[in-house]
């Protein structure tokens, strides 16, 4: 936000001191009953997707040139770089869900949630209100922290077995509001971001970077990134980040290589490169990602089949 816009803007919150944000890889979600005082504010976003539906009160959403109150039913998408500006208004309350997420690729195609601002998206659910309220309950059971073992004093986070049940109550959400939205077709992607997409999933370990992806679709590199953004909603490097490194999470709880020899595989070619990332995106190191997961994965992990 530039400082002419910022000067004419009045935030939600009475201070903008910067909120912190999860890990952006990491699938978070809570549920929050919150009086006035409780505000976030965050000026480049969280680097992953949010939504909130509110359950009763209201919540108090504000961009530049908009000031949104939510109602119960409310589905509040915001984009990875969006300002995170929200609170709850003065004599009000607001008890909401919440998730952090990354979505899957395939959503991008049908979720269409009517924007409303910079980034922020909105629908109101007419008639599948209790149906959210169970999937978000069934979201937020999926990744409920599991209790230390005998061999570790801290409680194990989310596997990614764990991140997926939970991914699939959070698909339900948007198909309910997808499927009331006047039954809308799927979107197709623009062809040149579809080739790309196919591109990057099916062969994660080659060297890409936006010159070369800009090449096999006759783009310039400024172009593509302006049509990805437009059309999935985060930079193209941020996607192909995303997808090395759950990538590299799978790995990891379900196979025994090592850990550079899984960097090399999910396309890093500094093992040291590769360990930072994960620690940004993940909130731990590789290793001690494999350490809290092996007592559940054990059994399971094995050599890769080259």
């Amino acid at each position: 936000m530039d400082s002419t816009v910022r000067n004419m803007y009045n935030p939600a919150m009475y201070t903008t001191e910067e909120s912190q944000s999860p890990p952006p890889d990491i699938l978070v979600s809570g549920h929050f009953k919150e009086r006035p005082g409780y505000a976030t504010y965050r000026t480049h976003g969280s680097n992953n997707w949010l939504l909130t539906y509110t359950i009763q009160g209201t919540g108090l959403y504000r961009q530049p040139g908009l000031e949104l109150h939510t109602q119960p039913g409310d589905l509040i998408l915001l984009d990875p770089h969006a300002l995170h500006d929200y609170s709850v208004p003065d004599g009000a309350y607001w008890e909401f869900h919440w998730v952090h997420f990354q979505p899957r690729l395939t959503w991008f195609n049908w979720w269409h949630l009517p924007a409303i601002g910079q980034g922020l998206f909105r629908y109101h659910l007419q008639t599948n209100q209790e149906r959210c309220t169970q999937a978000f309950a069934r979201l937020h059971e999926a990744i409920k922290p599991q209790p230390a073992t005998v061999n570790s004093q801290h409680a194990l986070g989310p596997s990614l077995i764990q991140q997926e049940l939970a991914l699939n109550g959070l698909e339900e959400i948007f198909l309910l509001a997808a499927h009331e939205q006047a039954q809308q077709p799927l979107r197709q992607f623009d062809p040149r971001i579809q080739t790309i997409l196919n591109l990057i999933t099916q062969d994660l370990k080659a060297p890409y970077d936006l010159h070369l992806l800009a090449r096999q679709v006759a783009l310039s590199p400024s172009r593509l990134s302006h049509l990805f953004k437009q059309e999935i909603g985060d930079s193209v490097m941020n996607v192909l980040l995303s997808l090395r490194l759950r990538n590299a999470a799978r790995l990891l709880e379900f196979s025994a290589l090592s850990i550079n020899t899984i960097a090399e595989e999910v396309g890093f070619h500094s093992a040291f490169y590769f360990s930072r990332q994960f620690h940004r995106h993940f909130g731990t190191s590789p290793s001690d990602y494999r350490a809290r997961h092996l007592t559940t994965g054990k059994e399971q992990m094995k050599p890769l089949n080259k």
